[in-house]
């Protein structure tokens, strides 16, 4: 039985339905878990998970109402191209973003695949190249493609050359024939990879503290069962037994499911640094403070 939760349900109050939208990944393993295993329904959520193709789509489903929570990169908060006054409630790791490319060095005519040449997996990109293999990218070498699945699956087609991968997609693309090029903890290993976005007006309602603490106390079952039981979830979900036996190293190692679930100042200045590092003349529209939820590490 799941441990009672902090964040009750106030007696008399109905289930709340959210609706969640994430990418593809083995980094949702967590959240894979808790809906499976009935840890959401126990504390009153009827959760339902949407998978999105791009940042665009999931950034249009956010403007639209069509996601209550939304597991995303936190630098999508500093583009200003999110309403509803976003904040991050959770920070969550999915495994290192590494740069995959087809064999050899790179070349200035390479076409590298991005989800939007304005995201950080693409700023990711750019500052491997240009800081381990000394090899800078130019902004029309950039070819949006979408979602991490998207981009790994154009990998094969001779469409791009490389392209920013996380867990299981890294070890997938290397088996495939494209090796590691690098990765963000070689070039910016304070980045916040991935949080949880709530409304400000709901960031302290009880259902949204109620899903942050199942997503933590899921997470945290996970590494104490290791290996087996974070496997046993991915499969349990319907992931490819190839699929899964990738993302296991990455979901244990640095930057992986060990992440600390606070949002904290530190993080957010490296997502800044890393966006500000390739368009100088951006600046955060707000305090970064203000986009920390209540609760986090500040």
């Amino acid at each position: 039985m799941f441990p009672v939760l902090s964040a009750h349900r106030p007696p008399g109050e109905p289930s709340r339905q959210l609706t969640v939208g994430v990418f593809p990944g083995a980094g949702n393993v967590h959240l894979f878990h808790a809906v499976d295993s009935g840890y959401f329904q126990q504390a009153g959520l009827e959760v339902n998970v949407v998978q999105v193709v791009s940042s665009d789509q999931q950034m249009a489903g956010w403007n639209d109402d069509d996601f209550d929570l939304m597991h995303t990169s936190p630098d999508h908060l500093l583009r200003g191209l999110l309403k509803r006054d976003p904040v991050a409630v959770r920070a969550e790791g999915m495994g290192e973003l590494a740069v995959h490319r087809r064999p050899g060095a790179p070349l200035p005519t390479d076409g590298w695949a991005v989800d939007n040449a304005g995201s950080a997996f693409a700023f990711v990109l750019r500052a491997v190249l240009a800081d381990v293999v000394g090899s800078p990218v130019a902004d029309d070498q950039l070819i949006p493609v979408g979602g991490t699945l998207q981009r790994f699956q154009a990998l094969p087609t001779g469409a791009v050359d490389g392209t920013t991968l996380h867990p299981p997609f890294d070890v997938l693309a290397a088996e495939q024939g494209f090796p590691r090029v690098g990765g963000h903890l070689q070039v910016a290993p304070d980045l916040i990879t991935n949080v949880v976005v709530a409304p400000r007006v709901a960031a302290t309602a009880w259902h949204t503290r109620a899903y942050v603490e199942v997503c933590r106390r899921s997470t945290e079952e996970l590494l104490a069962s290791g290996a087996p039981g974070i496997e046993a979830a991915l499969l349990r979900h319907g992931l490819p037994e190839a699929s899964v036996r990738a993302a296991v190293p990455g979901l244990l190692g640095p930057a992986g499911l060990s992440t600390p679930p606070e949002v904290t100042l530190g993080g957010m200045e490296a997502v800044t640094g890393l966006r500000r590092r390739f368009t100088p003349d951006w600046r955060p529209a707000c305090p970064l403070t203000s986009l920390i939820g209540p609760g986090q590490g500040g």
